[in-house]
Order: C-alpha cells, then structure tokens, then sequence
C-alpha cells in the first residue's frame, strides 16, 4: 500500500522543467534566405591598379578626342559625331562600373547540400555544379569565366553581361578614335604652316620693320611649331592606344561570343571540360546572359530581368 501509494503521489507530481525541456523538440533557427550584396566591391592591388589605368586611358583619349579629333563628312556633322563619340564613351564607363560592382555570381554559404553538390574546402560551404573558386574574391563564383583585372572582379552568371558590353562599347569607341585621329593627321599634314623666310640682309638694312615683323612671324611659328608637336604626339601614342586596345577588346569580345553560343566559360576550355558541356539552342544561352528578348534591354548594362524575378 505504502509503494502503491508512493507511486501514485510521484506519478501525480507535477514533471519538472527540465524533463520538459528534454521532451519538447528543439526547434533550430531557420538559415536565412541568400541575399547577394547590393554593392561588390573587391580590394586587390593588382586589380586597382588595372582600373586606374584602364580609366586614365578611357579619359584622356577622350579628351584628345574632343579638342583635336576630325569626323568625315565635313563640318556639319561634327556634332552628330561628336555626341555618338560621347554616348560611346559613357556606356562603356557605365559598363565597366556596373561589371566592377555587381556581385557575379557568389555561392551563398548557408545553404543546405543539394544533390550533386561538392564542398569547397576553402569556402566550407556547397559548391555547385559549373561553380569554381576564385583566390582573389575568395569565393566560389557560379558559371564563373575568369577573373578579370581589368575590371577588378569575376567575370560570371550575373555580370558576363556587363563585361560585355564593356568590351563591345570599348571596341566601338577605339574605333571612332582611330578614326578620327587618323583624320587629324591627315588635316595636319596639308594644312602645317611654313616657316617665314627671312628677308634678305639688304632689305633687313633698309627696312627695320620688316625684319621686326620676321621676329614676329618667327616667334609665332615657334609657338604654334611646339603647341603641334605637343599635340601631335599626344594623338600618336592615343592613336596606337586605340588599335592595341581596340584589337585586344574585339577579340575578348569574340571569344566571350563563343563561349556564350557554347555554353561554355573560359575555365572550361581551359580544363578541356568545354566538350562536357550541356547542348542547346544558342539562343538560350544567349538569353540567359543577357536576359529575356531579343530586347533594347540587351544594349545597357541593366540588371537581368529573369534574375530578379525569380
């Protein structure tokens, strides 16, 4: 009687707080959704450096562009020239800030491993398929090309666009500076002043103002010699600047056409992974980089609309 009732007392007990907590189910913090941030931004010497040369070559040509360029077709369409020159060169600065500062692609590090997934031993988070390690941003960048200097950040899934159009703009309006510096040399070759000629020794004695207004005339001359020279060297080295990097951006330019139509990346090719490759309509591809269309969206460097909606 006494156990029973001992039994029954215990059994009516209320259970105790911690029991209570050993029953109930832990309940774990929910890992919060990805969010890329709004503004990317790497800091890598060798990438500023790139950025500030880049830019100082984008500005200075130009300026040599606008005071000395020379556009066919005469006078009257200067100012058309010179404002298609100008909206060339403002797409491609915006180009260029909106490939440097858009995150490109990072793989979010909470997230749960999905199939197929591999891990990333130096990011200690899943890394999926197509996705690749970059040491300078020190993350695993999805469908990533490669690291552009230039740009100062990863070419990949959310700024392929960007980096195009930066090298398609930066083509065009090597082009146009090629074009009409080569004008200028063209002009300055007719139209350089001659020398004055100095009068003769007997009319220098008989006439003091003429040799007076030689001096004049020489001084001049002088001053417009070393003012044309000065600007003929600057164009010079502008000019070659342009076809090197005109060249160097149209076939940049090219390369990363193809491996969009491929459906390949750079580190594929590299590898020789490019052959592994998922097959499909090249307008897909196309539309995955730059978004749904055929589009006027295609030609700013805009977010992709697909990307947001989803």
């Amino acid at each position: 009687m006494a156990m029973a009732s001992s039994s029954s007392s215990s059994s009516s007990r209320p259970p105790s707080t911690k029991a209570m907590e050993m029953q109930m189910p832990v309940e774990r913090p929910a890992s919060r959704p990805y969010e890329p941030a709004k503004i990317w931004c790497i800091c890598d010497g060798c990438g500023i450096v790139c950025l500030c040369i880049a830019y100082t070559l984008l500005f200075v040509s130009n300026v040599t562009v606008l005071r000395l360029g020379r556009w066919p077709l005469g006078e009257s369409f200067q100012f058309a020239f010179t404002i298609g020159y100008e909206g060339l060169f403002v797409l491609s600065i915006w180009s260029h800030l909106a490939c440097m500062l858009t995150d490109p692609g990072a793989c979010p590090l909470d997230v749960e491993y999905a199939d197929g997934d591999r891990h990333c031993t130096k990011c200690r988070a899943p890394k999926p398929a197509r996705a690749h390690h970059c040491s300078t941003c020190r993350r695993c960048i999805m469908k990533m090309d490669h690291h552009c200097p230039w740009v100062n950040n990863c070419v990949g899934a959310k700024n392929q666009k960007h980096f195009l159009l930066f090298l398609f703009y930066t083509s065009l309006q090597c082009v146009a500076a090629a074009l009409s510096l080569g004008a200028y040399f063209a002009d300055s070759a007719v139209s350089m002043p001659r020398r004055p000629r100095k009068p003769s020794a007997f009319l220098a004695k008989k006439d003091p103002a003429a040799a007076a207004e030689w001096l004049e005339e020489l001084k001049k001359y002088s001053e417009t010699q070393v003012r044309s020279e000065s600007d003929l060297l600057c164009c010079v080295l502008i000019f070659f600047v342009a076809i090197i990097f005109g060249l160097f951006t149209c076939i940049m330019a090219c390369d990363q056409v193809s491996n969009i139509t491929s459906n390949t990346t750079g580190i594929d090719v590299m590898k020789g992974k490019d052959k592994e490759a998922v097959q499909r309509p090249w307008r897909e591809s196309v539309q995955e980089v730059m978004g749904r269309g055929p589009s006027w969206r295609w030609l700013l460097p805009t977010p992709l609309r697909h990307t947001q909606e989803e």
